[in-house]
């Protein structure tokens, strides 16, 4: 893996560190740092005043974003100039996914080399994944940004979730009620064939919905990486529920977050999973009637990424507002308890692609939606057809 290269302050921005981020030669992606931050000897002692001074107000801008959230960065700022065009964004995901093979495999369970032991008591059959379109990862003149440029059949990714449901506390007086609980939850995520996978309290992984079949785990929910951009991720994405509530009263256990691991590998490798695809629901999960992202919280903060193996990807760039115009609110951020470094890089690059666009950011969202809409109204007639075939 290549060590990040660590920007000097004054330049670290989240657009540079994306550009850098995209270079995988570290050679060409050094040369690419040092003739962004170049300054000719003669003049730079007549510029370090100016800059600590241009460099103080930033610091000052980020602050006062950060700390009042009700002014979000796109009420904040004005208008960027803007390079000829601003893809699609994501982390460099050089997490890759160690090699883990089968061991032993029952009708009761399954038994993995890195230790991992998949329970198949409560398994259950969804409805068949099938081939899901896959959309450019922005608008273009020509088709709208609005049709197919690929179809998939395999896993695109993995989206955390965390069950919300009643909890007694994690201690051996429970261990009655937490088995009588669990055991419950499960019984219920299966009539709904709600998720993938299931960690209960005590860290085991119980399979739900088989891979190859799709679960009721996203609903309205957007992510995108390289390839394209996703739209409704039941189809494209597969499932893992921790037996937990989100509200930090009652952390994940050791053993959960250990399993969590050992299963986000192989998942990772069996698919191809990118660690930047693994994500949280309330990252990708969207409300269409008010514009709003986050229509499901859980997971607004605190995932374990770094110990699940994965990179900071509350630091990634939000697709569903740069691609779709969604926004989000001070309800949100309470949930997150403030903003993402990812929220905040969003409405930059908007204002930049906005810009480049000859648009306000106002119409380059309403140009967004548009494309939402057009989107999400041929997936619904799609599954209609489906449904008819049936």
């Amino acid at each position: 893996m290549d060590s990040p290269v660590k920007l000097p302050e004054p330049i670290r921005s989240p657009l540079l560190e994306w550009r850098a981020s995209r270079i995988e030669d570290p050679v060409a992606r050094l040369r690419f740092l040092r003739s962004r931050i170049r300054i000719e000897p003669a003049r730079r002692a007549g510029r370090r005043r100016r800059f600590r001074g241009r460099r103080l107000i930033v610091s000052l801008v980020l602050w006062i974003s950060i700390l009042i959230p009700a002014y979000t960065p796109s009420r904040a700022r004005g208008p960027m100039r803007a390079p000829a065009a601003v893809e699609h964004i994501t982390l460099a995901a050089n997490y890759s996914a160690p090699e883990v093979w089968p061991v032993e495999k029952t009708s009761a369970f399954e038994l993995y080399s890195n230790g991992l032991r998949i329970e198949n008591e409560f398994a259950v059959a969804g409805r068949p994944r099938g081939e899901y379109p896959v959309f450019r990862p922005r608008f273009t003149a020509s088709d709208n940004g609005d049709l197919p440029v690929a179809w998939k059949k395999d896993p695109a990714g993995i989206v955390f979730h965390s069950t919300e449901s009643h909890q007694a506390p994690f201690e051996p007086a429970e261990v009655r009620s937490l088995k009588r609980i669990g055991r419950s939850l499960l019984g219920y995520i299966r009539s709904q064939q709600s998720y993938h996978f299931v960690i209960d309290r005590f860290g085991r992984a119980f399979r739900v919905v088989a891979e190859s079949d799709m679960a009721n785990h996203a609903g309205k929910s957007v992510w995108a990486d390289a390839n394209g951009t996703y739209v409704g991720l039941n189809a494209s994405f597969l499932s893992i529920a921790f037996e937990a509530q989100t509200d930090a009263s009652m952390p994940l256990s050791a053993a959960q977050i250990h399993a969590a691991r050992l299963l986000t590998d192989l998942l990772r490798g069996k698919f191809g999973i990118a660690a930047s695809n693994c994500v949280t629901h309330a990252q990708v999960s969207v409300n269409p009637s008010n514009w709003r992202i986050g229509y499901h919280t859980d997971w607004a903060s605190g995932f374990p990424f770094s110990e699940l193996g994965l990179p900071d990807n509350y630091a990634q760039v939000v697709p569903s507002m740069f691609q779709f115009g969604f926004d989000y609110d001070d309800a949100f951020v309470a949930a997150a308890g403030r903003p993402w470094a990812g929220l905040i890089a969003t409405q930059q690059l908007l204002a930049e692609q906005a810009r480049a666009d000859g648009l306000s950011p106002n119409a380059y969202r309403q140009r967004s939606q548009e494309r939402y809409r057009s989107i999400s109204a041929q997936l619904h007639a799609n599954e209609e057809n489906q449904n008819e075939k049936q």
